[in-house]
């Protein structure tokens, strides 16, 4: 009786949180609407950089005949720790703009590239790992999930270092950790936390776009939520995303928000009987969720969302 109680004491306090947090974010997720422009650095804070872009229509640009979705993309945020004794280097983009990629470090610091540590296996962010690693002769460190994945998709440049649940690099008196909370966007989703900073790379966790789900790579919807619970138990106030701009912790607390509202959506349809059939096009989707009013309904991942959607449907009917 007393677990059983208390069972139902922390489902009721877990509502009651979810509901609280809805109604002190904004629903409305406002995303950075971007421009065509080249590749850049920025400093996030002293010693670290974000490396953003190409800024192009299909991320890499549109190929004759490729039907876009009008919107402007880039590739997957790569950050640049200097220390010292050298650089850390989070993710390394598309192959064919990893050389490009390394040309914006080269400019940041003359310091040689130490390690490259991966956030997950997504060829917009990690198959640059070919060339770190044929060309730069660089160790790669990365979830065992995401090495995994490398070799089921066959993709080049899997990590040659693999950790369990979390690891950290010592360099030049400087400390990374790396963090696995759980499955997410994808089974391997990893946190860069650069603790003296008060900063992390989530990777494709947070976006500034709406959530993807790769249920063929091991993601879930429903344990997102709680991947991303954990993620906010480290101690910091600035973001590094896998696509966008910076964003500070209140804003990835309103992303959880959003996210977990458009699950109970999800489920209320469901519940109501309302069928794959009913939302079969991106539109119908957009409609039944009420997409518009989180900000999601038009994101430069909207449309890679629905390409999963009959899977994200499946979850959240069980």
């Amino acid at each position: 009786m007393r677990t059983r109680l208390a069972a139902a004491t922390a489902a009721v306090f877990a509502i009651l949180t979810v509901v609280t947090l809805t109604q002190q974010v904004p629903l409305r997720h406002n995303v950075e609407i971007l421009k065509e422009a080249p590749i850049r650095a920025d400093r996030v804070k002293d010693g670290l950089y974000v490396i953003r872009g190409p800024f192009l229509p299909c991320m890499t640009g549109c190929r004759p005949g490729q039907a876009g979705d009008g919107l402007i993309h880039e590739s997957g945020d790569v950050a640049v720790r200097v220390t010292p004794d050298g650089l850390i280097v989070v993710d390394d983009k598309f192959a064919s703009q990893a050389a490009e990629v390394f040309a914006q470090v080269k400019k940041l610091s003359p310091l040689p590239v130490k390690y490259v540590l991966n956030t997950h296996h997504h060829g917009d962010h990690v198959s640059g790992n070919a060339y770190v690693r044929d060309t730069l002769g660089v160790n790669i460190i990365a979830h065992r999930n995401i090495r995994e994945n490398f070799l089921r998709i066959k993709q080049a440049g899997e990590p040659n270092i693999t950790f369990a649940n979390e690891a950290a690099v010592h360099l030049g008196g400087v400390e990374v950790q790396l963090h696995w909370f759980g499955r997410g966007h994808t089974n391997g989703d990893t946190v860069i936390y650069f603790a003296d900073l008060k900063t992390i790379h989530a990777g494709d966790l947070v976006i500034d776009a709406m959530p993807v789900i790769d249920y063929p790579g091991g993601g879930s919807a429903i344990e997102f939520i709680s991947t991303i619970d954990k993620l906010l138990t480290l101690d910091f106030d600035t973001m590094i995303p896998g696509h966008g701009r910076l964003m500070t912790k209140d804003e990835v607390r309103a992303y959880r928000a959003r996210f977990q509202a458009m699950n109970e959506r999800m489920r209320a349809l469901i519940r109501k009987g309302v069928t794959k059939d009913q939302m079969k096009t991106l539109d119908q989707a957009r409609a039944q969720l009420k997409l518009a009013d989180l900000g999601w309904d038009n994101s430069v991942s909207t449309t890679t969302w629905f390409g999963n959607f009959a899977s994200y449907y499946d979850e959240l009917a069980r």
